[in-house]
Order: C-alpha cells, then sequence, then structure tokens
C-alpha cells in the first residue's frame, strides 16, 4: 500500500473508470448522467413482490407530510428490514450471539473491542439488485423528504428502523464527480480516465456530513425515548471537521454540542463554524490523539454521546458515497478507489458500501482499494509493511493535510482486517 504525496492526500476521491481508454460516454456522469436520470421507465420492472417498500411519487408535496406518511410506513420494522451492532471483529472464545440495539448507547464490545452496524441481509435481499438501483435511482434529486439527501435516498441501506420526522439532514451527499483527465495526464503516468469525487461540496465542507446526519438522527430518536441515563448533548475530539459537521447538525436539530480541538493545529475555517453554530469549543495543548483519549473519559463519566467514528452509526452514512460512486458511473464499478486516510473509518466505510451492493447483486464485484496516507502520519502503511503482524501507532508529524494528522487511529482494525481480506482475493493493494 503506497504512501502518497502530501498534497495529493487532500484530495477527496480519485479513482478510475472501468474502461481503459477514453470516450465521450466516461464524461456522462460530468454533463448530466445517471445522477440526474429521470425516474426509472414506468414499463421496467420495479420490485420483485407487490410489498416491496413504496418510494414517494409526488416530490412537490409539503415536507411535514412526507414525514408523517414516512412516520406512519416505516414505525417499526413493517418490512422486515432491521440493524444492529456486532462486535467487530468478532473476540476469539467470545459470545457468538452478542449483539445490541441501535437504540442502546453502547460504543465497545463485552471483550472492549469495536462494534459494527450490521444489517439483516436475508431481509433486503427478498428484493433483487435490479430493484434497488432502480429505488435508489427513482429518489435523487427530489425534494420528497428525506430522499434530497444522498444519504438518506438510502435510508434501508442506513438506518432502516428511524422514522423520518428523526431524521436531521442538511440535504448533504450528491457530491459531483470531476473527470481529471489533465491531471491523470501530466502527473500519474498518462492516465487518461481520473476521477474526483469531491465529497467536500457539502454543508460543513467535508465528507463528514454524511455520516454525522446518521448520528445525530440517531441521538435525536434517542432523546424522545425514555432512557435510564437521558442524552445531554453529544461531544467529539476533531482536527476540524468533525467539529464543524457535528456543531452544524446538532444546532440543526437544537441539541447542545461540545467539541476537544488540538491548540493551533486547525484552520480559521474549522474553528469558525463549530463556534458560529454555538458548540462549547475547547482548545487544548495536545495532539488529536490526546484530544480523543479525553473525549473518551468525559463520554464514559457524563451523559454525552460519542461522536467519533468509534461509533459506527457515523460510517454508515459514510459508505452511502460508495454506492453513489456506482450510481453515478450507471451502476458500473470502477477499477481502482483511493481514498485519504487519517482515523481509517472512511475506507472501511466504503469497502462496506461496495461490499454491500456485490451481496445484494446491485454489482458484481468490489473495486480495488487503496488507502493513501501521508508519509509523516502513515501508521496503517507501516502496519502493511509488518505483514499485518503488529500495530505500532505513531506521534504524527506535520501534514500538508491537517485532518490526517493522525499516528494512533480508531478505526485500524476496521481497515486492516478489510484491506487484507482485499488483498487475499486479489481485489485490493
Amino acid at each position: 500500500m503506497p504512501t502518497s504525496a502530501a498534497a495529493a492526500s487532500s484530495l477527496s476521491l480519485l479513482f478510475l473508470h472501468p474502461h481503459s481508454r477514453h470516450s465521450s460516454a466516461h464524461r456522462r456522469p460530468v454533463r448530466g448522467g445517471p445522477h440526474l436520470r429521470l425516474p426509472a421507465r414506468a414499463s421496467r420492472a420495479r420490485c420483485a413482490s407487490s410489498d416491496a417498500p413504496a418510494t414517494a411519487t409526488k416530490h412537490r408535496r409539503p415536507a411535514e407530510e412526507n414525514i408523517r406518511e414516512e412516520a406512519a410506513r416505516l414505525r417499526g420494522p413493517v418490512q422486515g428490514f432491521s440493524a444492529w451492532y456486532e462486535p467487530f471483529p468478532p473476540a476469539p472464545g467470545g459470545d457468538p450471539n452478542e449483539r445490541y440495539s441501535l437504540d442502546e448507547v453502547v460504543y465497545r464490545s463485552s471483550s472492549g473491542g469495536l462494534l459494527d452496524v450490521r444489517h439483516d441481509m436475508e431481509a433486503l435481499a427478498r428484493y433483487p439488485g435490479s430493484y434497488w438501483r432502480d429505488l435508489f435511482d427513482s429518489r435523487v434529486g427530489r425534494t420528497a423528504w428525506p430522499y434530497g439527501s444522498g444519504v438518506w435516498s438510502k435510508k434501508e441501506f442506513v438506518l432502516p428502523e428511524i422514522d423520518s420526522d428523526h431524521i436531521v439532514s442538511l440535504f448533504e451527499g450528491n457530491s459531483n464527480l470531476f473527470w481529471a483527465e489533465r491531471l491523470g495526464r501530466e502527473h500519474l503516468g498518462g492516465m487518461n480516465d481520473l476521477w474526483v469525487k469531491h465529497c467536500g461540496i457539502s454543508h460543513t465542507g467535508s465528507f463528514k456530513d454524511l455520516g454525522m446526519t446518521v448520528l445525530v438522527s440517531q441521538v435525536n430518536r434517542l432523546r424522545r425515548a425514555p432512557l435510564s441515563r437521558p442524552i445531554a448533548g453529544v461531544g467529539c475530539a476533531s482536527t476540524g471537521d468533525t467539529s464543524a459537521a457535528l456543531s452544524a447538525y446538532c444546532a440543526a436539530a437544537g441539541i447542545p454540542a461540545i467539541v476537544f480541538l488540538p491548540a493551533d493545529r486547525i484552520s480559521l475555517q474549522q474553528l469558525i463554524q463549530p463556534i458560529a453554530n454555538g458548540a462549547t469549543v475547547l482548545s487544548l495543548d495536545t495532539d488529536f490523539d490526546g484530544c480523543m483519549r479525553l473525549i473518551r473519559e468525559v463520554t464514559a463519566e457524563l451523559p454525552i454521546y460519542l461522536a467519533n467514528s468509534l461509533n459506527s452509526l457515523r460510517l454508515e452514512g459514510q459508505k452511502t458515497a460508495a454506492i453513489e460512486i456506482l450510481q453515478q458511473f450507471n451502476w458500473q464499478v470502477p477499477d481502482w478507489v483511493i481514498v485519504p486516510g487519517g482515523n481509517l473509518g472512511n475506507i472501511y466505510a466504503f469497502y462496506k458500501g461496495f461490499e454491500m451492493c456485490r451481496v445484494l447483486g446491485l454489482v458484481d464485484r468490489v473495486p480495488r482499494l487503496v488507502c493513501a496516507q501521508a508519509a509523516n502520519a502513515n501508521p496503517l502503511y507501516r502496519y502493511y509493511k509488518s505483514g499485518w503482524t503488529e500495530f505500532q501507532p505513531q506521534v504524527a508529524e506535520t501534514t500538508f493535510a491537517s485532518a490526517i494528522q493522525i499516528g494512533d487511529p480508531v478505526s485500524v482494525d476496521r481497515a486492516g482486517l478489510h484491506l487484507l481480506l482485499c488483498l487475499s482475493s486479489g481485489t485490493s493493494v
């Protein structure tokens, strides 16, 4: 797994189109391709059975009417779709039936490991991949709540049981693809079919919005539930982007937010957003890893909900960027996808989105995934070079892209295991 130049690591995403030669067809996603298509033709079969999940048909109805209809239809697993937390990876000798409701405030398994959101794939597989492709395509660009969001247009793959009146969305996602032929030709050995997925075209300027809409929506749901320990607010450690996203979505929902930032290590633009959105901002004389240790202690002792990627709910939103890429290429699979790596949640989220589409028949394979880290903060690369034998955190030095200056990433187990699985099957480098 190669390290990248620092400048390249600031890009949101680079990837190759499946075809090897340039043609005008490759440029459809930029000139009004699949993401701007009209809904699927009425003559096309839309579902595998008569009880398939309905989708909104009147896109200009008042939002509150859509909310009421969706809440009534999806209150509880009406269609049998559900999700829960499971240990990740399962602990050797642990309870094979260990699982937790998404309505529980829990971040670690009984053995202290990470948790992952798992979906009832058997229930989702009752409908063929063609049904899901058509359903998701029919929702793109709509104003019917909550499907105008690039995340919530894939609601059944994200949080299938949440009522739409609990969703907190700023219409995130639906970010553009840019055809970067000259960049590939001049700087990447003559590559003539390079694309950039600019996930920073979002409410707060980063891909973190994709995950934060899911996490804050679930918190909004939990704050209305009779919990034994009510949630007073949401907190995070951040190098800038996570705090901006958390504060914006909490402000939209009216939920208090607290953020821990490393002093003098984030940009003015990143600092302005949480302050402007009313969050409590604490600047600490430490690096991101020190802030992360502190927020873990605070959320363990106080009724503050943890918003960092240790909480796997965020990854459910971030995985929709991978599904969106497939949509924008008319459900063709790119050969390579390169994802910048900091706390390493996003590389796993992309794998999860692609793999979910493969398992459910939306596509037939997963692209080759590359995690690009800056040379001054590359613990996953060092882990890979060791043959995945032992992970060693490092003290991250200054990087051009400050958001990936992380030496002890929370999601290293998620990223390492799935990149290893990809390598063993010949689908990644």
